[in-house]
């Protein structure tokens, strides 16, 4: 028999925790207060627009007066013991039938449908004794109460119909007894055709009106603050519903929770804030410089012997910042007194050098890999980044990718590695272009260092990034997220660079305060 037996390697059901759901919802807030605001003017317009409706009740109460029981000892009309629940529910069926409902058209001299006037009213029994409340909801209060008591008295009338019917034919069954009974016996029956006529007379219906409805002026219907609250609570169910559809649509990776998901094996090493693209060791200050730091003590975590010297710096598209961080990592190593290179080798869209204010002119990678120079040739030291120096992307080639592959890409990287304590590379986006992929199958490359961007990283192409790498088998020290949100939470990054300041400004502000004599 084949193994039934789940895999210990099966990945698990992702699971939300209840914390995540709220980010979602407060992330999509602009959806739920959209549609709570659409629910609440649809109910409140469609409540406004409807007719005024009035109501008024009628009270009837269920007794049998007991004639038949008095006369002949049994209840002729009785059908057996029945619980008192179930009597009044055959009342209250009766009440409602459209036997009762004729009746009470007849009453109204209306020419209203019956099936209509019917429909207008409703009954409810009493928990605690046998009467009914009928109501009537009319467009006047006056025809409302009137509907009501019409429905009351029909039901009465209906039933001492039908119950004078059932005494009449049992006199007509005692008048054809008493023609053919022996003299013995005609003394009997005619004593009883006499109580039958008796109790045909006294029939009452079994129901009398103890509360007669009245016209009430207040309308029962539309009631705009009912159904604006009604549609603040559904709009609130449908816009956190929309609202987690919408986000399970939207492919753009936000957070960086949905990054780890997206992938788990990739650590995320640093998170650049939501910030002005700050380059250079001037402009590492505040959260962004602090991020930059993380992400360069991050690699030495993930590095501890340090045989790892050179970097590639991609990410799965365009527009997501691996430019920028390939140059304040580089800023940020060089701060600490390292010598690093780094090497633009996006030569499509060059944009690294030019972050160092090095002009696009200069000759640069695609030079040097068509001639035999010596590297000092291409190497422009950035003046105030000391310990830095670039390799710009130089003219742009036809074809980057076939340039790279020609084979001195190797040569290149093996030199600028025995020139440097770090090389770092700005490569293109690996799904769009080959050019990475090239790269990648160089030995003299150590890692990766995958850049997404909050809010714009799709999911789909990250996975499809991801599984590149991993054929690729080069390691792929972790992730750095751009453009994320600052929170409560990264709020000691102003402590030591802000604080200072406010203080200072304020004792300035004391200091030119005008003294009062």
């Amino acid at each position: 028999m084949p193994d039934l037996e789940p895999s210990l390697d099966t990945p698990s059901a992702p699971t939300v925790s209840p914390f995540e759901l709220l980010s979602v919802l407060w992330r999509r807030r602009l959806v739920v207060i959209a549609t709570i605001v659409i629910s609440v003017a649809i109910a409140l317009a469609l409540s406004l627009r409807s007719p005024k409706q009035y109501s008024a009740s009628a009270q009837l109460l269920f007794r049998d007066p007991g004639f038949a029981q008095a006369l002949f000892g049994n209840n002729l009309f009785s059908t057996g013991n029945q619980e008192p629940q179930r009597t009044t529910q055959t009342n209250i069926d009766v009440v409602t039938s459209l036997n009762v409902a004729a009746e009470a058209a007849g009453l109204l001299k209306t020419k209203e449908p019956v099936s209509s006037l019917r429909g207008s009213i409703t009954v409810n029994p009493n928990a605690n004794a046998d009467i009914a409340t009928i109501t009537a909801t009319r467009s006047n209060p006056r025809e409302a109460a009137a509907v009501a008591n019409a429905f009351a008295d029909g039901y009465i009338i209906y039933r001492r119909q039908t119950d004078r019917s059932t005494v009449a034919q049992a006199e007509e069954l005692v008048g054809q007894s008493l023609k053919t009974a022996a003299p013995a016996e005609q003394t009997k029956l005619a004593e009883s055709l006499r109580q039958l006529g008796v109790l045909r007379s006294l029939q009452t219906g079994d129901a009398e009106v103890i509360a007669r409805a009245q016209p009430n002026p207040a309308a029962v219907s539309p009631k705009p603050k009912r159904d604006g609250i009604l549609g603040l609570v559904v709009g609130l169910l449908l816009g956190c519903g929309l609202a987690l559809l919408v986000d399970f649509l939207d492919r753009r990776l936000k957070t960086m929770e949905d990054f780890e998901r997206v992938c788990p094996d990739y650590p995320v090493i640093a998170s650049v804030p939501h910030t002005p693209d700050p380059v250079g060791s001037a402009h590492l200050a505040g959260p962004t410089g602090e991020s930059y730091r993380m992400l360069r003590e991050g690699l030495r975590f993930l590095d501890p012997t340090g045989r790892a010297r050179c970097f590639v710096v991609t990410s799965a598209d365009e527009s997501e910042g691996k430019s920028t961080v390939a140059v304040n990592l580089a800023s940020a190593l060089a701060a600490v007194g390292r010598r690093v290179i780094l090497v633009e080798g996006d030569m499509r869209r060059p944009t690294a050098a030019a972050l160092l204010g090095v002009p696009r002119d200069v000759p640069g990678l695609s030079d040097m890999l068509v001639s035999s120079a010596d590297l000092d040739e291409f190497l422009v030291p950035i003046d105030s980044e000391p310990g830095l120096s670039v390799i710009p992307a130089g003219t742009v080639p036809p074809n980057s990718a076939d340039l790279l592959s020609a084979g001195r890409m190797a040569e290149l990287l093996a030199q600028v590695r025995d020139a440097a304590d770090f090389v770092i590379v700005d490569s293109p986006p690996l799904l769009p272009v080959a050019d990475t992929r090239v790269l990648l199958r160089l030995p003299e490359v150590d890692g990766v260092i995958l850049i997404g961007r909050a809010g714009v990283s799709r999911r789909d192409r990250v996975r499809a990034t991801s599984r590149l790498l991993a054929q690729s088998g080069l390691r792929v020290f972790g992730m750095v997220i751009t453009d994320v949100k600052l929170t409560a939470g990264s709020g000691y990054y102003h402590y030591d660079y802000d604080e200072p300041d406010r203080r200072n400004g304020r004792a300035k502000s004391r200091q030119a305060r005008p003294s009062r004599v």
